[in-house]
């Protein structure tokens, strides 16, 4: 059982951190830069030509995947391949952001409750409560209307949304490591409970938690995609999975390569955050 926990544990990280070496590296994989682009044009070294993703080439337009486009054109003659490397950087960076954020949110907030008790843990089991009990992705788009559009603007508001289930298990880790020998020990020698909660409770109530970055880090890909198709998300021209989906919608039937690689991309990711997660969730258990 170990063993076969720790193969899908690998199997997952390897998946992830290629999505996260693709956004790393794709200002070098998908440029116009001369060092890069070959001088005649040609293919260099049987790799295709780089292209910029925001190069707008109207003679090339919605042309199929072929030896220079391995991806095929979308409807303004730009390169579908560039523009899914790039918006791979602008899906981990919101998904990451998202996640650490809410990790940290819902750490503080789960710790301060479990430790403070009374009216601070009825507040944020109550802060909690009102979270889940509406639809995230109708909370989110409701605040980025209001806001200036971004990556980063959508970040924090998946963010704000996505720290309840962090802070349900800090809350309870901490209601438990609260009563034992060396937090007690703490606070008898004039310990502040903002020194027992950062250097006593936090440390050990946190591990248990960060099995929920995954499934964080899934949902705020999911959700970035979902604003950026809706308009909220990131503005174009920066390229982003949701809007090249949207920008796809009507020529689906004519052009299926400006559909299926973002989709695909964006299947993938989520399938990979989701399977390290229930991999690290398996290991723990055991």
């Amino acid at each position: 059982m170990k063993a076969r926990n720790g193969g899908a544990l690998a199997r997952s990280a390897i998946g992830a951190c290629l999505f996260l070496a693709v956004a790393l590296l794709a200002p070098l994989i998908a440029t116009d830069r001369p060092w890069i682009r070959a001088q005649s044009g040609e293919v260099l070294l049987g790799a295709p030509v780089p292209w910029a993703p925001e190069s707008i080439d109207l003679s090339a337009r919605l042309r199929p995947p072929d030896r220079t486009h391995w991806l095929g054109t979308d409807d303004l003659g730009r390169d579908v391949l560039s523009r899914l490397i790039h918006g791979t950087r602008v899906s981990v960076s919101a998904g990451v952001i998202a996640s650490v954020l809410a990790i940290l949110i819902g750490a503080l907030l789960g710790s301060a409750a479990g430790l403070g008790g009374g009216g601070l843990d009825r507040t944020v089991l109550f802060g909690i409560d009102i979270v889940q009990a509406l639809p995230a992705l109708v909370l989110v788009a409701a605040g980025a209307a209001f806001l200036s559009p971004s990556f980063l603007t959508a970040a924090l508001l998946i963010a704000a949304t996505g720290w309840t289930d962090c802070a349900r298990i800090v809350r309870a880790e901490s209601r438990r490591i609260r009563s034992l020998p060396f937090v007690e020990a703490a606070r008898a020698s004039g310990s502040s409970r903002s020194r027992i909660l950062t250097r006593h409770v936090l440390p050990h109530a946190l591990p248990p938690a960060l099995a929920t970055a995954p499934y964080v880090l899934g949902a705020a890909v999911l959700t970035e995609a979902s604003l950026s198709f809706l308009g909220l998300g990131t503005p174009p021209p920066t390229p982003s999975w949701g809007r090249a989906l949207a920008d796809a919608r009507g020529i689906i039937t004519e052009a299926w390569w400006c559909v299926l690689p973002p989709a695909l991309a964006l299947l993938l990711l989520i399938l990979s955050a989701r399977r390290l997660g229930d991999a690290l969730s398996e290991a723990k258990s055991d």
